[in-house]
């Protein structure tokens, strides 16, 4: 098995890839069972972003082993980066009540005395650079020369610009210019070489303080989202007229479709996005036979199905 140490520092990585091979593993539910370490090594290389994250919230604390492509190392750390924009201003005040902790009141503390010091090292920088002259700016593509004055010994500086794209000229003959010769440079051969591709890492994942917060934040969010839709229908039964509640987890597209207990679907009732929390559907009866009907609501690949009776 082939890895990649990283070297830079990541919210959630594997800084220390292990050299066991994966092929020789004893294969299980989670992944494979690492005999040297007597560990459950997790298979993260067919699974998606959230997939991984439900695993390591439910490992928050415990050594966790995994097998990850790099592609999916670096997506999890762009997701985390992503939530910390979002999460910008709490995630501030956490960092500066850690700085608090390690540091105590030392770090925001300043003496009295060492403010005229302050304020007046900043006038002086002030006062130099208020002082240098503009005419030492020098533009890129002029020429610096020198003119020597033999009688007061003073030097004379000229600028004179210089086009960059005329090479220097070396001599002159007539009407013909004659330049100074550029070598055209050898192409460099690289002899090849057999490039072994790193397809995935293994070895045992660390997380931030912060990375964690956020797997727990995400987990919170996902409870949330993860409630099942409902839909009751009042009055049940009802003649003429009726009406569908409907309470959904978040707002996305939803289809909500009338059939009768056969299975034939008499209406659509609701096609396109709906809102999050209540939302209510009159429904006409007045032309539909006594019997028991199914309302279907389909949304975000989840299914509700409600009975109501017609008198």
């Amino acid at each position: 098995m082939y890895s990649l140490k990283m070297t830079h520092m990541k919210n959630i990585n594997i800084p220390e890839p292990c050299s066991e091979n994966w092929n020789e593993m004893t294969p299980n539910e989670k992944g494979a069972f690492c005999q040297k370490c007597a560990l459950d090594v997790y298979d993260f290389t067919n699974k998606s972003g959230d997939e991984i994250r439900d695993i390591l919230t439910l490992n928050i604390g415990s050594r966790v082993c995994g097998r990850i492509q790099p592609k999916q190392l670096e997506n999890l750390n762009d997701d985390f980066s992503a939530w910390k924009m979002t999460n910008k201003q709490s995630y501030h005040r956490a960092w500066v009540f850690t700085l608090f902790v390690v540091f105590g009141m030392t770090l925001f503390s300043c003496e009295e005395d060492e403010v005229p010091a302050v304020k007046k090292l900043q006038e002086t920088a002030q006062t130099i650079l208020s002082e240098t002259p503009d005419s030492d700016t020098i533009e890129v593509g002029e020429l610096i020369t020198t003119d020597h004055d033999m009688t007061t010994g003073q030097v004379r500086y000229v600028v004179e610009p210089v086009d960059p794209a005329v090479p220097e000229v070396l001599e002159m003959l007539g009407e013909m210019e004659y330049y100074e010769e550029v070598p055209i440079e050898e192409p460099v051969v690289v002899p090849e070489r057999n490039v072994r591709l790193i397809t995935h890492q293994l070895g045992g994942m660390v997380a931030s303080v912060h990375y964690n917060e956020y797997l727990i934040d995400s987990a919170k969010l996902n409870s949330c989202e993860d409630s099942k839709m409902s839909g009751l229908v009042y009055p049940n039964p009802a003649s003429n007229q009726t009406t569908l509640k409907v309470n959904m987890p978040r707002r996305g597209k939803a289809e909500i479709e009338l059939f009768g207990l056969n299975g034939q679907k008499v209406r659509t009732i609701h096609s396109g996005r709906i809102k999050k929390g209540e939302s209510e559907y009159p429904i006409d009866l007045s032309n539909l036979e006594t019997g028991l009907y199914l309302i279907v609501i389909y949304s975000n690949g989840n299914k509700e199905t409600v009975k109501f009776s017609k008198m």
